[in-house]
């Protein structure tokens, strides 16, 4: 395969990512609440400890997927910003704290599942609930990204105007408290951007061959 051919498939790397973090969740199942019992946390845990690792794993790789998308996304917006560049550079580098967000939950839910016979009751507590709450860094970098990325489609019509509108909305919503459905809608924002950039890398390909 070639390096273009290589380079067009890029923007598919927001579904890869996509379907890898949906599937470390459901790897994961459910986790306790913070509030259960003690006892009900660490039986979680120590009866899950594979399934836990496995989850940290996928979402790990999901993480890496999609600051590539984001790479390809940035791009596409770059070159139609030209020399006014604001709104593409806030979504890079709300991808780029969204990434770090996401790999800490990883790293937390792989250190739950290995360590879940080996440490102290209380520690696997406090572990669980870093990984139930430390939503934090994941929420900013979804906010920034998506009011980036949304402005700049609107200024430039890089994509259709209503997935700029959909991703400055739900920018907002991203510091709310209904921050999972934010993340579940851009899920898909990610899958029907992933395929209009793949879709326009095809049909510049042919254009791009041609000599004058």
């Amino acid at each position: 395969m070639t390096a273009s051919r290589l380079s067009k498939l890029v923007p598919l790397t927001g579904i890869v990512a996509v379907a890898l973090i949906v599937v470390s969740f459901i790897v994961a199942g459910e986790t306790p609440d913070t509030d259960d019992p003690l006892q009900e946390v660490v039986t979680f845990y120590t009866d899950n400890d594979s399934d836990q690792m496995a989850s940290g794993i996928l979402l790990g790789f999901g993480a890496l997927f999609f600051l590539i998308f984001a790479t390809a996304l940035r791009n596409a917006l770059r070159r139609e910003e030209r020399d006014a560049a604001g709104a593409s550079t806030l979504s890079f580098a709300g991808a780029i704290v969204f990434v770090v967000g996401v790999t800490i939950f990883a790293g937390l839910g792989f250190a739950l599942g290995d360590v879940a016979d080996d440490i102290e009751p209380p520690t696997l507590q406090a572990l669980h609930v870093l990984n139930s709450d430390m939503f934090l860094t994941v929420a900013v970098g979804l906010f920034a990204f998506l009011l980036g990325t949304g402005i700049a489609v609107v200024r430039t019509g890089a994509l259709p105007a209503w997935l700029g509108w959909v991703a400055i909305v739900v920018s907002v919503l991203s510091i709310t408290p209904i921050f999972f459905i934010a993340f579940a809608v851009m899920g898909i924002w990610v899958l029907v951007v992933s395929v209009l950039l793949f879709l326009a890398a095809d049909k510049a390909e042919p254009g791009a061959a041609q000599t004058p």
